[in-house]
């Protein structure tokens, strides 16, 4: 057992006084030593894992839009054929929707768009998962934010990507949109990569 002497002085009235004292060190050099290879962790990835490859963003273009919902949708879609028209990207990183914008034109309906707003993770074992993504819902240019839409991923590969998409029109789009005679529309979409 070390022992450390402290000594201190003051002064007052011209008297000097001194204390001394000892400290035993044992506390620390008393202590058992840690044995640093017992809390060590080997880690290991599968051969044919991507745990360090560099995520990539893969960009995808819509290019096909099918009506599901309202009922008789497919019906409607071939009766209204090139009158429906969308456009719009996906980037997906990583098992990641980082953003997602869509635009929609059907006959003489207002406009509808949507811009996601917070990113959207796909799940990667489950390739038919439903997923819900956040975003603004826009229709004859009423804005819509922190709108929910459901996301089925039917295919999702390097060139190209399907997804069905459900969404119910908020009731304050419905009220500046009279005109339209359903409130929740279903459609599949085909992306293909950039």
């Amino acid at each position: 057992m070390a022992i450390v002497h402290a000594r201190s002085s003051w002064r007052a009235w011209g008297l000097v006084a001194t204390v001394s004292t000892a400290i035993p060190l044992c506390l620390a050099g008393c202590a058992p030593a840690v044995d640093v290879d017992a809390h060590a962790a080997e880690l290991r990835a599968a051969p044919d894992s991507n745990l360090l490859s560099v995520p990539v963003d893969r960009t995808y273009d819509v290019s096909e839009i099918h009506l599901i919902a309202p009922l008789g949708s497919d019906a409607l879609s071939k009766a209204l054929g090139d009158r429906i028209s969308s456009t719009g990207t996906m980037v997906v990183r990583d098992g990641m929707i980082t953003s997602a914008e869509l635009q929609v034109s059907i006959a003489d309906f207002p406009n509808a768009s949507y811009v996601q707003t917070k990113p959207t993770m796909l799940v990667r074992d489950d390739v038919a998962a439903t997923v819900t993504s956040v975003g603004t819902l826009s229709v004859g240019g009423v804005a819509q934010p922190n709108t929910s839409v459901e996301l089925k991923p039917t295919e999702l590969g390097e060139d190209q990507a399907q997804f069905d998409v459900t969404f119910t029109i908020p009731d304050n789009l419905m009220v500046s949109t009279a005109g339209l005679p359903f409130d929740e529309v279903s459609a599949h979409l085909v992306l293909t990569a950039q």
